[in-house]
């Protein structure tokens, strides 16, 4: 009974505040504010993007906080138990739940202990296996077929795995009976599938079925208006450009998102157009600017002997 109590408090006492730490959010943060904080960690401390010693291993550690922060369960079991309670096991190909985030070996000690007719020899299924799949942002918008391999006991095992259109890091698939074999018996384990998805390298964001891209354009184009190509990720797409744009000025593409994954058709994807100012102008450039100014204002620029 001894023995119960104090892996009971010790399962207790394990810090349930480093994941928060981790993504430099509060304990009360809403999933928005989950989401956001993750999507700027990871795309900062990406391998693909960040080559400094540690990145990588700083990366890996917010992807694994953020699978359990992101999802409101996990996230709930994760605040009362702490990494226990949330069946974290580390990063690896594949991993088995457990541990004690799983009390059901607790409750088959207590049977024993107070007469709950425990049977040792009573058909069990067999432990659930984890395997950890990582996407690039296309692979998960538009989804796959991959063939995994992992082992789940009995050897190295392989099964086609089809990666649905839309998903996101941290939502996982459920494959039944893919599992540890049971005992006495008793039906096979389930393999869970968590998806882990790269950074785009083209610039997007995601969130959710939304799509975003900041583009930039010329101050030019922003004051008399053009038509420009933008890219998505279903190919380019024309935008017209409204004389007298703003930098930050948002346009949407209807349709030109990702998958819905709990419903249909697509999100959008939304443009963010950022001017951009020249560092260096040539002489005739120079003088067209200047005769803007001065026929806008009345102005005329003084030159450096007009000031002498």
């Amino acid at each position: 009974m001894r023995f119960v109590y104090i892996m009971w408090k010790r399962s207790r006492s394990l810090n349930n505040t480093e994941y928060y730490d981790r993504l430099g959010v509060d304990k009360n943060a809403s999933q928005d504010d989950i989401k956001k904080a993750y999507r700027k960690l990871s795309k900062k401390y990406h391998p693909d993007i960040n080559h400094e010693p540690g990145a990588e291993e700083k990366y890996k550690e917010i992807q694994e906080a953020f699978e359990t922060l992101g999802d409101e369960q996990k996230r709930a079991q994760y605040d009362q138990f702490g990494p226990a309670g949330a069946g974290q096991g580390g990063f690896g190909g594949y991993q088995q739940q457990g541990g004690f985030g799983d009390f059901s070996d607790l409750g088959d000690i207590f049977s024993q202990m107070f007469g709950g007719g425990f049977d040792p020899n009573r058909p069990r299924k067999g432990q659930d296996l984890q395997y950890r799949m990582h996407l690039s942002f296309e692979e998960a918008v538009f989804g796959k077929e991959e063939v995994i391999k992992f082992n789940r006991g009995d050897g190295p095992h392989e099964i086609k795995v089809t990666v649905p259109a839309g998903v996101e890091t941290g939502q996982q698939m459920r494959l039944a009976g893919q599992g540890e074999e049971g005992m006495n018996g008793g039906p096979r384990g389930d393999l869970f599938v968590v998806f882990q998805v790269s950074a785009s390298k083209d610039g997007f964001e995601r969130d959710g079925a939304d799509i975003y891209l900041e583009h930039k354009i010329s101050f030019v184009s922003a004051a008399l208006g053009d038509e420009i190509q933008v890219k998505s990720v279903h190919g380019d797409v024309n935008l017209k450009i409204p004389a007298g744009t703003q930098t930050g000025t948002r346009f949407r593409l209807r349709g030109k998102g990702a998958p819905r994954l709990r419903g249909t058709g697509n999100g959008d994807q939304y443009v963010i157009v950022k001017i951009d100012v020249p560092t260096k102008l040539n002489r005739d450039q120079k003088k067209a600017l200047e005769s803007f100014q001065e026929a806008t204002d009345g102005t005329k620029r003084k030159s450096f002997f007009d000031k002498l």
